[in-house]
C-alpha cells in the first residue's frame, strides 16, 4: 500500500511535498526527481523548486536544505515558495525517501489527468469546427492522447548509458540460441531474410515498390503468409481485393490448383481433394484481412483492435497510394501521400510491429535517360516514401535483352517456357543490415515465389 492513494482530481499536494522532499534528502532521489518536467507539477511553488534541482543535478552540485535555499536566493525566487520555512516542511513531509519512485507515479497520474481534461475540452470545441474532418479529429484526439503517456516520461539517455545498456543487451543475445526466431519474423524469403538479419523486426517500415502487375501483392501475401505460418498474428489491409479474392489466392497458393480454376465454375474432382486437404491449413492461420481502411486512422483502429484482442505482430497495406490522408485539404496529392507514408511510420512504432506498405512506381519508358531498371525515386506522387522506409524494396521483370549474362538469359527463357516469370528483387535501402538483388520465380497460377540460385555476388 502506498503512502498516498492516487486522487481521482486533478492535484496531490501532499505528493507534489513527497517527491521534492525526498529530492532534498537523497542524492539518487533527486536524480529521478530531476528526470521529470516541471509541468508535471500542479503548485507554482513547486515547479519553481522542481527546475532548481534540475539545474542543480545537471550540474553536479549537492543538493541539501542550505544549497538549494542558497540557489533560489541568488535567482530571487525564495519568496516565491516560502523561504527556508516552505523547504524544511518538504523535508519533513517525507515519511520514506524509499518510496521516491510512488510518490512520483501519483504526481504523473495526477499530471495525466489534467492533460486529459484539456484533451476532452479541445475536443468539444474541434467537433463544433466544420472546417475539420471527422477522421482528422479523431486522429489527432488518438495521437495526443497517447502522447500523454509518453509525455510524461521524456528523458535524455547519455552516450555511455546507451553503450552499456546495448553492450549488454547483446551480451544476453549471444546467449540465446534462438535469438533470430524469437526477435524477428523471418519473411520466408531467404533473400530478404539474409540481409536482414532474420526477417522483421518491430517499429520498422519497409516499402515494396513496383509497377503494376509485378505481383507486388503476392509477394507481400507470400511474406504475411509465412508469417501466420510461424503463428503470428497478421493484418492484411487492401483497398485493391475483398477477403474471398485474397482467399482464393492464399487457396492456390497453399493447394497448388491455378488460380484461373478456383475462380472458374468448373473445378476438376482431383482439384476439390486438394482445396479439401488445404482448408485447415488456411483457415486456422492467424492471418486477418481489412478491406475498407480508407485512411491510416482507420488501418490505426482495426490494428489497435487487434492489438487489445490478442495481439498483433505484423501489418500489411496493399496499397498506399489507394489510401486517403485525413486532413480536410493539402497543398498536393504529394503532400497527402507524404502524410499516409508519416502515418504508416508512426503507428508502426506506436505497436512496436514492422509494417510492409506496397507502394506504385511510375512508369517510364526504357529511353528515359538510358534506365532500365525502377529505382527508388519512381514511388509516385511522393519522394517521402523514399525517405520513411527502413527498407526499400524494388520488383522488376526485366526483359531478355536487359539481362548482363548468358547464364541469366538463359534462366529467364527457361523460365518463360515454364509459364514462370522471372523476377529481380532488389533491396535498395536497408538501415539495419545489407543491400543488393537477387532473383526469384513468380509462379502466377498458384500465387507464389519460387527461389532461383541467383543473387548479386557482393
Amino acid at each position: 500500500m502506498s503512502e498516498f492513494a492516487p486522487d481521482l482530481t486533478y492535484r496531490n499536494v501532499e505528493a507534489e511535498q513527497s517527491v521534492l522532499g525526498a529530492a532534498l534528502q537523497d542524492t539518487k532521489a533527486a536524480e529521478l526527481v530531476a528526470e521529470m518536467a516541471d509541468d508535471e507539477f500542479n503548485e507554482p511553488e513547486h515547479r519553481v523548486i522542481h527546475a532548481a534541482i534540475r539545474r542543480m543535478v545537471k550540474e553536479n552540485v549537492p543538493i541539501d536544505l542550505l544549497t538549494i535555499h542558497k540557489v533560489l536566493c541568488e535567482q530571487k525566487q525564495d519568496a516565491i515558495i516560502g523561504g527556508a520555512v516552505y523547504l524544511a516542511k518538504l523535508v519533513g513531509a517525507v515519511p520514506t525517501t524509499a518510496n521516491v519512485k510512488t510518490y512520483i507515479n501519483i504526481v504523473r497520474e495526477c499530471c495525466s489527468r489534467r492533460r486529459l481534461k484539456a484533451i476532452g475540452q479541445a475536443l468539444i470545441g474541434a467537433s463544433a469546427d466544420g472546417g475539420r474532418t471527422v477522421d482528422e479529429i479523431r486522429e489527432k484526439a488518438a495521437v495526443t492522447i497517447r502522447d500523454v503517456k509518453a509525455g510524461e516520461s521524456i528523458r535524455l539517455i547519455s552516450q555511455e548509458e546507451a553503450a552499456m545498456a546495448t553492450y549488454e543487451k547483446l551480451a544476453e543475445q549471444q546467449k540465446r540460441e534462438d535469438r533470430p526466431e524469437t526477435e524477428r519474423i523471418a519473411t520466408g524469403i531467404k533473400g530478404i531474410d539474409k540481409r536482414t538479419g532474420g526477417g522483421l523486426i518491430g517499429s520498422k517500415l519497409m516499402m515494396i515498390g513496383a509497377r503494376p502487375s509485378v505481383g507486388k501483392s503476392i509477394f507481400a501475401l507470400t511474406m504475411c503468409l509465412n508469417a501466420a505460418r510461424q503463428k503470428k498474428r497478421v493484418l492484411f489491409s487492401t483497398l485493391e481485393m475483398e477477403a474471398d479474392e485474397i482467399t482464393e489466392r492464399v487457396f492456390a497458393n497453399e493447394s497448388l490448383v491455378p488460380l484461373t480454376e478456383i475462380t472458374s465454375d468448373e473445378i476438376s474432382a482431383d482439384s476439390w481433394v486438394k482445396l479439401a486437404e488445404a482448408l485447415p491449413k488456411v483457415s486456422y492461420l492467424p492471418l486477418y484481412y481489412c478491406t475498407d481502411a480508407d485512411t491510416v486512422e482507420e488501418l490505426r483502429r482495426a490494428a489497435f483492435s487487434m492489438y487489445e484482442n490478442g495481439g498483433i505482430d505484423l501489418i500489411c497495406v496493399d496499397y498506399l497510394q489507394l489510401m486517403t490522408g485525413t486532413k480536410n485539404r493539402y497543398g498536393s496529392r504529394q503532400e497527402e501521400v507524404a502524410d499516409i507514408s508519416r502515418g504508416l511510420k508512426k503507428l508502426a512504432r506506436e505497436l512496436n510491429v514492422p509494417i510492409i506498405a506496397l507502394t506504385q512506381l511510375s512508369r517510364f519508358e526504357k529511353r528515359d535517360k538510358g534506365r532500365k531498371a525502377p529505382t527508388m525515386s519512381d514511388a509516385r506522387e511522393s519522394g517521402a516514401i523514399e525517405q520513411d522506409a527502413n527498407i526499400f524494396i524494388l520488383l522488376h521483370d526485366p526483359e531478355i535483352d536487359e539481362l548482363k549474362t548468358e547464364d541469366e538469359k538463359r534462366m529467364h527463357k527457361n523460365l518463360k517456357d515454364n509459364g514462370l516469370q522471372m523476377i529481380q528483387v532488389k533491396i535498395d535501402k536497408n538501415r539495419q543490415g545489407k543491400k543488393g538483388w537477387f532473383y526469384l520465380a513468380f509462379d502466377g497460377d498458384h500465387m507464389r515465389f519460387l527461389p532461383i540460385m541467383k543473387e548479386d555476388p557482393q
